[in-house]
């Protein structure tokens, strides 16, 4: 009997052990899992962190741009003190808060398949700005109109609150600048225009620079390897070509004229044109608007091509005129009048919209056909 009591006690004793055993093991099984989701969720939070911190330093990046140009005192053009600005910009790289009231620059985003960045630019009223190179892009209501390319709309631009306001010779004085930095306190205001003693070189540094500012360096090499071959073909079909030219601007009833070192000086320096007229002693080069001229002047030079551009054409406020205003009395013998070598350039891509790579392989373009036209059997 004793034993019997013993025995069930040592039974249950080893059940009770066991039983402490298994819910032990329970527990740190338990505590395990909860440990490992700890871990997991912890590794998580740390990936988590380590992309915001990526993209935080991706979005931080930047690009040194070397901003040079002068501020006037006054208009484009106007006499008055300047103030040199040479200085080294950080912009952030890939933004898409960019405002550019050079059009010239707009077509070179265009080229580049950029055009989602921009947030605003210049259209003028009813899209007149935009010459048929941009206007198929930028005419739609994606890109806010800031207005005209002298008189901004500033409530406009302060509504975009961009990052980087690229501006031309247009916008380079004291007042326009002053008026852009209230309207848009948080931007880099940086000058984009080509210069027109380095025209096509500038042009393919600004595309240069943009593609590298968006990651697209070998789009951007393609573009300028294709400018080179079609200066390249030009030049040599103008050398070969051997016309003396004048370059003539229309605006109203007044005729300009456009030589060495002016605002078209790489007709002559970049693509080899001898200029049938010359500008006065008294005059290094002609004026930004050309040097005003006479029937008599077009008559006396003789040229075998006449490249005209009408800036009336061209500006809201202007009058266009027909090429057949240089048709008289005085003119009827000029050569490239008899042979009807006068070719009608586009005024929106070489008075508003010059300086950016569609702009500037359109007038590449027309100066092909205008010389095919005039070499013609």
């Amino acid at each position: 009997m004793e034993f019997k009591k013993l025995y069930l006690m040592l039974t249950m004793a080893i059940i009770l052990v066991l039983a402490a055993c298994s819910g032990g093991s329970e527990e740190e099984t338990a505590t395990e899992e909860e440990g490992a989701s700890e871990e997991a969720a912890s590794e998580e939070s740390a990936e988590e962190e380590t992309a915001e911190d990526e993209e935080a330093s991706e979005s931080a990046e930047t690009i040194a741009y070397e901003n040079q140009f002068e501020i006037g005192s006054g208009e484009r053009g106007e006499e008055g003190e300047a103030t040199q600005i040479d200085e080294t910009v950080e912009l952030p790289k890939n933004s898409d808060k960019v405002v550019i009231f050079d059009l010239g620059v707009a077509s070179t985003f265009k080229a580049l398949g950029l055009e989602e960045n921009i947030m605003g630019l210049p259209k003028g009223e009813n899209n007149a700005s935009l010459g048929d190179t941009i206007a198929d892009t930028y005419e739609s209501e994606d890109y806010v109109n800031l207005g005209g390319l002298k008189e901004p709309d500033y409530e406009a631009l302060a509504a975009l609150d961009p990052e980087i306001i690229m501006i031309h010779g247009r916008q380079s004085n004291s007042a326009v600048i002053s008026e852009l930095e209230k309207a848009a306190p948080n931007a880099e205001i940086i000058y984009v225009a080509a210069d027109n003693s380095n025209y096509f070189e500038d042009v393919k540094a600004m595309t240069t620079f943009i593609g590298g500012m968006y990651d697209k360096q070998d789009e951007a090499q393609e573009l300028v390897d294709e400018m080179d071959a079609k200066l390249a073909e030009v030049n040599e079909k103008v050398t070969a070509a051997e016309l003396p030219m004048l370059f003539v601007q229309t605006n109203g009833g007044n005729l300009s004229f456009h030589g060495v070192g002016g605002r078209y000086d790489f007709l002559y320096n970049d693509f080899g044109f001898t200029s049938a007229g010359e500008q006065e002693e008294s005059e290094e080069k002609t004026d930004d608007h050309g040097n005003e001229i006479s029937f008599e002047f077009i008559a006396e030079t003789n040229p075998a091509l006449i490249l005209l551009m009408d800036r009336g054409a061209a500006v809201s406020e202007g009058e266009a005129t027909s090429t057949d205003v240089l048709v008289n009395e005085v003119t009827s013998g000029v050569d490239a009048i008899e042979n009807d070598n006068v070719y009608e350039l586009n005024p929106q891509n070489w008075y508003l919209n010059a300086g950016g790579y569609l702009t500037a392989m359109s007038q590449i373009e027309e100066l092909d056909a205008a010389v095919e036209g005039a070499t013609a059997e």
